[in-house]
């Protein structure tokens, strides 16, 4: 049985009103790795510099609370920290205007056929007001699959997206589709029939989502009343 181990980056709306220096341009929205074994599944944030002066750009891991979708974490950003650190010592320095793509995060997936999802999240900050920062979550989803990656590829399609009041799933089998908010909730479940099935999403709030077809890989949804 082999597990796929799905990463999905939530570049987050900056946590106060003064935060607006960094930026996310740039990032792996959906990687998807396949293993028998413990390993290493990396992914990657580039951050802009949107001010006018330079910034010396910290690194802080401000929640890593695995239950079962990875074992343990660590952060490349000045330097490449152990597992059992949260902040960057160091800092990266970006030009006014300018972007780096230093970062990469890595977490250590387990040998367990569970289905679940974990979250971490990590704050890049402006070393010298350390106000001035932006929040990205990540979103691990785990769970056993048989075969290669190559293979859960699928016809599955979803639209509009962005979406208003109503999407649409077509799919060539019976199936439970998701979707998940930026914070790994749960926020709506609906059975899928093969062919087309309208789904309302009235009732979710305007922002980035994720949803899943076929339970294994997920997608970002935009959602915009």
């Amino acid at each position: 049985m082999k597990k796929a181990l799905y990463l999905v980056l939530f570049a987050a709306f900056v946590m106060n009103a003064n935060a607006q220096s960094l930026s996310v341009v740039e990032q792996d929205t959906v990687v998807e790795v396949n293993s028998t074994v413990v390993a290493d599944y990396g992914f990657h944030i580039k951050v802009k510099n949107t001010s006018s002066e330079d910034l010396e750009v910290y690194v802080r891991r401000a929640y890593n609370s695995p239950t079962c979708a990875y074992d343990s974490a660590y952060f490349c950003w000045d330097y490449c920290y152990g597992s059992d650190v949260d902040n960057s010592i160091g800092y990266v320095s970006i030009l006014a205007g300018d972007e780096k793509n230093d970062f990469s995060g890595h977490v250590y997936s387990p040998t367990t056929n569970s289905t679940c999802m974990d979250s971490t999240r990590y704050v890049f900050y402006n070393g010298k007001d350390p106000s001035d920062s932006l929040s990205v979550w990540v979103q691990i989803s785990a769970g056993p699959t048989m075969g290669t990656v190559d293979v859960q590829i699928t016809a599955d399609k979803l639209y509009p997206n962005p979406a208003r009041n109503y999407i649409t799933v077509e799919t060539s089998k019976s199936g439970q589709f998701v979707i998940y908010n930026a914070l790994g909730a749960l926020v709506k479940t609906k059975a899928l029939n093969p062919g087309k099935n309208a789904i309302s999403v009235a009732e979710l709030s305007n922002g980035v989502y994720l949803y899943s077809v076929d339970g294994t890989s997920f997608k970002k949804l935009i959602i915009r009343h």
